[in-house]
C-alpha cells in the first residue's frame, strides 16, 4: 500500500513539474523597434563595419521583460553595394548580439528591417534623357493624328548614396528564438 502511495505522489510532482517549466521566449520572426543615435550612410560604412541600436520600450513576453528600453543591440554591415551607373547604393545590417542594462551580454541571431524589406536602397535611378516616339493613328473624320509618348532613352543617372537616422522607422527581426 505505501509503495502505491508513493507511486501516485511521484507521478503526480513530477507531472507538476512538466507543467510549470514552460520557459519565456521570443519566436522566431518576432519583430522588434529598435532606433540608432546617430545617421549612417553607404558613404561612411564598410562592409563588417560595427553598428548599434537601441530599443526605445519594453518588449513583454508572458508577465517577463524580454528586452528592456535602452538595452542596445549589436550588428555588423553584412553587405554593402557602392552607387553605379543606373543603381543606388544598397546595405543589410545583421544583429548578433543584445547588451542588457546590467552589463550581460547576450548572442541572438536577426537582421535590420528597413519598411518592409532586410536591404535598404538597390533601387534604379531615373533616366537621364527620354526620346519621343510617335504613334500614329487614324482619327474619325481626320486623315492625320496621333501620340506623341516620351520614353526612356536607355541612359540612367548615376547613383546615390542611402542614408538612415534617429527619425527612421528600423526594426529587428529574429531569425531563431530568443531565449531570455
Amino acid at each position: 500500500m505505501l509503495k502505491k502511495i508513493l507511486l501516485i505522489f511521484l507521478t503526480l510532482f513530477t507531472l507538476n513539474i512538466i507543467v510549470y517549466a514552460f520557459d519565456a521566449y521570443l519566436p522566431k520572426g518576432s519583430i522588434v523597434k529598435v532606433y540608432s543615435k546617430k545617421i549612417f550612410s553607404t558613404q561612411s560604412l564598410e562592409e563588417g563595419s560595427r553598428v548599434y541600436f537601441i530599443a526605445p520600450s519594453d518588449v513583454w513576453v508572458l508577465e517577463k521583460k524580454a528586452i528592456e528600453k535602452g538595452d542596445i543591440f549589436q550588428g555588423y554591415v553584412s553587405m554593402l553595394k557602392m552607387p553605379v551607373q543606373g543603381v543606388n547604393a544598397a546595405i543589410s545590417i545583421t544583429i548578433d548580439s543584445i547588451v542588457k542594462q546590467n552589463g550581460e551580454k547576450r548572442d541572438v541571431s536577426g537582421k535590420i528591417i528597413f519598411s518592409g524589406s532586410d536591404v535598404l536602397g538597390g533601387n534604379l535611378t531615373n533616366p537621364a534623357s527620354y526620346n519621343t516616339t510617335i504613334h500614329p493613328r487614324k482619327v474619325y473624320g481626320n486623315h492625320w493624328g496621333g501620340t506623341l509618348q516620351y520614353v526612356p532613352s536607355g541612359e540612367y543617372e548615376f547613383g546615390e548614396h542611402v542614408s538612415f537616422g534617429p527619425r527612421d522607422n528600423l526594426f529587428v527581426e529574429f531569425s531563431e528564438d530568443y531565449h531570455f
